[in-house]
């Protein structure tokens, strides 16, 4: 059976190269240049390297009809040892609750090519006019939607620390009335973990274009940071040191999270932005020194600025 399924993989995705347990084909999704899309017919799933195109069912790279069909008759008597096999990309080591599975949107295309359509040049110009450059790009595997669900929206992938899809942020780079689309999956995530060393301080920031201005820096998405939510979790594990930059609007956001922390004993420093609205609008030249003016926050310093807040 695994030579028919092979044959019926190879008709649809092309010719391919062993890779360990892998093989890897050209991706039928972002069409990269080079094979990148690793396939195992055992477990029947894929993944794509370059544009985290995925499943758990690998009819979803079969395009012919025939195939499609014949792809069927071999698989129709269920293998209920693949159930065991898939459960690990589910299920936490240390939890029998299920995790969230996430896909990038449909219609997703990757902007870190450089021949783009014409709504990929207008998502690319609205990501450099907030500061983003083709360095963030890259590293970030940014993207955008031309059409469905997220259609006109720059997408930003989050990858766990194990490299592994857990989140995405889908913003408008037109007119349209809600500026952010949330995909329908869990919010409690550390925003790219992967790219967090967590033996050195990190800066928490509101969103992620703010988190572009400070390395080692992670978003809060928006929402209040709750002491059990994955994220405070991970800096009282992992972190002695932590820096806070909020916008202004965000005051007691701020205070609280402050609190919270030097609660459960980590030491705050708080970046003050002084005449800026908000850390995106920020000139380059005034981070590292507003950085380095930060002010370290005792128990006494947050409650004389929630009592002059008026709190």
């Amino acid at each position: 059976m695994y030579s028919e399924k092979l044959s019926i993989i190879k008709q649809s995705l092309g010719s391919y190269y062993e890779s360990n347990d892998e093989l890897l084909f050209y991706c039928p999704k972002c069409k990269h240049h080079k094979r990148k899309m690793s396939v195992n017919v055992e477990k029947n799933v894929f993944k794509c390297w370059i544009c985290d195109f995925r499943g758990t069912d690998l009819i979803k790279v079969i395009t012919n009809n025939d195939l499609k069909s014949k792809w069927r008759q071999l698989t129709q008597q269920v293998d209920v040892t693949r159930f065991s096999e898939l459960s690990e990309m589910f299920y936490s080591e240390d939890s029998n609750q299920s995790v969230d599975y996430v896909e990038l949107p449909e219609h997703f295309s990757t902007l870190t090519t450089h021949k783009l359509s014409s709504t990929g040049q207008r998502a690319k110009t609205y990501l450099l006019s907030r500061g983003v450059t083709h360095k963030h790009i890259m590293m970030y595997k940014m993207g955008f939607c031309y059409h469905g669900t997220f259609s006109n929206r720059i997408i930003i992938p989050s990858y766990d620390s194990n490299g592994v899809l857990n989140y995405f942020i889908a913003r408008s780079f037109n007119d349209k009335a809600y500026k952010y689309k949330n995909p329908k999956c869990s919010k409690d995530v550390v925003f790219n973990d992967i790219f967090i060393d967590w033996e050195q301080p990190i800066t928490l920031v509101e969103g992620f274009f703010d988190s572009i201005k400070y390395d080692n820096s992670i978003p809060i998405l928006g929402s209040t940071l709750n002491v059990k939510s994955q994220l405070f979790k991970k800096i009282v594990d992992r972190c002695k040191t932590v820096y806070i930059c909020l916008d202004k609007d965000a005051k007691r956001k701020e205070l609280k999270i402050i609190k919270n922390l030097l609660d459960f004993g980590v030491k705050v420093y708080k970046i003050e932005i002084y005449d800026y609205p908000d850390l995106a609008e920020v000139p380059e030249s005034l981070l590292w020194e507003y950085k380095k003016r930060a002010s370290i926050m005792t128990r006494e310093d947050y409650l004389l600025q929630k009592l002059n807040f008026g709190g």
